[in-house]
């Protein structure tokens, strides 16, 4: 159907429009990835989307298809999954060094991202500037997984035209259904979690409903600064199904003066805290390390997923 149908029935303002079927949001969305539509089209529909919001059945037909243009990748222990598409504004950057700490603690880790704003540290230049594996092409992601057990892939290089849709942001200055998209996509097919994070309150109910028609081991919080990370002095409660059973942790919180601060958040001076944090324990922020010990508990590395 063209992308004209579904842009009458999406852009009608927030409350006269109505959401698709998951079979023609599928559609769209392959239109909108293929550039079979205009850039004004495309436009058209981040903006209505944006306004409308997604509903679970339009994210999983989104989803579907993205799914077709990923790698099929095959680990043999446990993967957990990291989206790391914000990156730092205000506080240090703590999604490498959270995945540093899950695969020493046997788990093999995929942190995916895009870099959209200079004026940010996003996760590849921490990975580069700790020397810790950064993947150029796909055949390289399970090298590393097998080989270090960590390793950091650009969106560019795990699902190019995905990529496209989220650099659409430099022209319109907003979000889109791209960015909700990356953080939902998941190349492995051997035992793998997503660790989802979220940052406005209606997206548990969304994501829930999500996973029930996409079903997937997955974990969702409130990151910090859209990061799957907690913030100073908090870990906040974890929910999501593993192996079809949900799982759900309180939140806790830490009285300590707090590593991740409003500090510098410089490249360099990320991957200081971050050696730093590594050769003296007492340097590791509290919330980081419950965080790693409620995973372990959860779900072990040894844990048979499905």
């Amino acid at each position: 159907m063209a992308i004209d149908t579904y842009l009458k029935q999406i852009a009608r303002g927030a409350r006269g429009a109505r959401d698709l079927e998951r079979i023609a949001a599928r559609d769209l969305f392959a239109q909108v990835l293929d550039r079979q539509a205009s850039d004004l089209e495309i436009g058209a529909f981040c903006v209505a989307m944006r306004i409308k919001g997604e509903s679970p059945g339009e994210l999983a037909g989104f989803h579907d298809e993205v799914k077709t243009r990923l790698p099929a990748l095959r680990a043999s222990r446990p993967v957990i999954l990291l989206p790391s598409y914000n990156g730092a504004r205000k506080t240090t950057l703590m999604t490498p060094l959270l995945a540093r700490l899950l695969a020493s603690r046997g788990y093999a880790v995929l942190v995916h991202g895009l870099h959209e704003e200079a004026r940010r540290t996003g996760s590849e230049d921490v990975f580069a500037a700790m020397q810790w594996p950064v993947a150029t092409d796909q055949q390289s992601i399970e090298q590393h997984l097998e080989g270090d057990g960590l390793v950091y892939c650009s969106l560019e290089v795990l699902c190019p035209d995905l990529a496209a849709l989220l650099r659409i942001r430099r022209t319109i200055g907003l979000r889109n259904s791209g960015h909700v998209l990356a953080k939902l996509v998941n190349p492995m097919q051997s035992r793998a979690l997503q660790i989802v994070n979220y940052t406005h309150p209606e997206y548990p109910a969304v994501l829930e409903a999500f996973f029930g028609l996409h079903p997937a081991n997955a974990v969702f919080m409130r990151g910090h600064e859209g990061e799957p990370v907690p913030g100073p002095r908090r870990l906040p409660e974890l929910a999501g199904n593993i192996n079809g059973l949900p799982i759900s942790t309180e939140p806790r919180f830490f009285d300590t003066t707090p590593a991740i601060g409003d500090a510098d958040i410089s490249v360099q001076a990320t991957a200081a805290l971050y050696r730093r944090a590594l050769s003296e324990s007492d340097a590791m922020p509290p919330e980081l390390t419950a965080m790693v010990q409620t995973i372990e508990r959860v779900f072990p590395a040894t844990v048979s997923l499905r």
